[in-house]
């Protein structure tokens, strides 16, 4: 029998914007069907790049405003931020960084948000691919913090947010090469978050991202079609915590992959 309790996500973010990108439409789906959604953000994106004009504002401090508003769009009911530097593209000077979230200690970093969190029961842990989507170390350090919370059996699932590689490498402008660096093969792939009302409200949070958009972007007509081809399915590869772990609870919320119609 399902428990009548509200489920409740763990949604482990690198970025500000990575919420909307990777988790957006599950996100605000997840919060339609009366669930708690939790991000936890392993830095404030303050080593990115943007063409806006900041002022007297810091990068971070801007991406933090930006990342409130996204949050509040899609519903989440609670976000935390956890004391790291962005780490930056590898190779940069930032990766060097002692303070940077990809040097800390994938452990280390498990129990901080074990004890953030330790007044909340999780269904599920939600980080990314062990590719970290397209190899920023600070993706990388999300999925290695979220294997080792599950070993901590903070909750009975632990799903990698991804990309459908073959999908995108079959779009029309698109050279159809496949970089097995990149995201999750589809034969890997195991549940998607789909459906137009949810990319919608992807859409519309994204815009609140501002300091990283395309200068092209207009938050109030944004031209979708191209957004909607690469993000409009939000995929995941589902790993059990535990043998006897249950995947009923979340199921009205993860479709399973033989149900995409492409």
């Amino acid at each position: 029998m399902t428990s009548m309790s509200p489920k409740t996500l763990l949604f482990l973010q690198a970025h500000p914007d990575d919420e909307c990108i990777l988790t957006g439409a599950t996100m605000a789906k997840a919060k339609s069907l009366g669930m708690r959604t939790i991000v936890v953000y392993g830095t404030r994106g303050d080593a990115g790049e943007t063409n806006q004009d900041l002022g007297e504002e810091s990068l971070g401090d801007r991406r933090v405003r930006e990342a409130l508003a996204a949050c509040a769009e899609l519903g989440a009911d609670r976000i935390e931020w956890l004391p790291y530097d962005d780490s930056g593209m590898a190779g940069t000077d930032t990766t060097s960084n002692p303070a940077a979230f990809s040097n800390a200690d994938p452990a280390t970093v498990a129990a901080q948000v074990a004890d953030l969190l330790e007044d909340e029961t999780l269904d599920a842990i939600i980080g990314y691919d062990a590719n970290g989507t397209y190899g920023h170390p600070d993706h990388v350090q999300v999925h290695l913090v979220a294997h080792q919370m599950a070993t901590l059996e903070l909750a009975p699932w632990v799903l990698d947010a991804t990309y459908n590689r073959e999908h995108l490498a079959g779009l029309p402008d698109a050279d159809g090469s496949i970089d097995t660096k990149f995201a999750a093969a589809e034969e890997d792939l195991t549940h998607f978050v789909g459906g137009e009302k949810w990319f919608l409200q992807k859409a519309k949070a994204i815009g609140h991202h501002l300091s990283q958009v395309p200068d092209d972007w207009d938050p109030d007509n944004p031209d979708l079609d191209g957004f909607r081809a690469r993000f409009g399915t939000e995929w995941f590869i589902a790993k059990p915590v535990a043998a006897d772990s249950s995947f009923e609870d979340l199921g009205d919320l993860f479709a399973p992959k033989q149900d995409w119609a492409g």
